[in-house]
């Protein structure tokens, strides 16, 4: 009679095996998804030149929309240390901070903010709503879900964002 632990051994390294051959994609798919995009050509333009051969926006200062917490630290940072500013060539920043979404799109939608930096799910809503008409959602500005939301007026296609 053939011993009964031999049989368990197997089994058991047999369900292991298939786990691990199971789990074995999944984990590639996960560390192929850690990447933050594509690299720029070596022939393409760094936007900190275009910046730099750009003119001031025509309008005297840009209203920009915040949460002044951790999720938006592309807008903190960007404010803090003068970037935002330096893109824009000079152009006045005038900097709000909202405590929640639903506000942010109002102030949007009112005309009281140029631009805003704000999650994923009140940018699709407000945009819903408007129809398009009011809101235009620019870009990703951080991985993970920040939107760049603008009046249509005033920024019409990315080309309006260069300089």
């Amino acid at each position: 009679m053939p011993a009964t632990g031999t049989r368990t051994t197997s089994r058991t390294t047999l369900r292991r095996g298939i786990v691990a051959a199971a789990a074995l994609p999944l984990l590639i798919g996960a560390l192929a998804s850690c990447g933050y995009g594509s690299e720029a050509k070596k022939d393409e333009p760094k936007a900190a030149d275009a910046a730099d051969a750009g003119k001031k926006l025509s309008a005297s200062e840009v209203r920009i929309g915040y949460f002044p917490n951790l999720t938006h630290a592309t807008a903190l940072v960007g404010l803090q240390e003068g970037l935002i500013e330096k893109e824009l060539n000079g152009t006045k920043i005038k900097p709000q901070s909202f405590n929640a979404g639903p506000s942010e799109i109002e102030a949007l939608n009112g005309g009281s903010l140029d631009i805003g930096f704000i999650g994923p799910s009140p940018s699709i809503n407000g945009y819903v709503k408007s129809k398009g008409s009011n809101l235009r959602i620019i870009s990703g500005s951080a991985s993970g879900g920040v939107k760049l939301v603008v009046n249509p007026d005033k920024i019409k296609t990315l080309d309006d964002l260069k300089g």
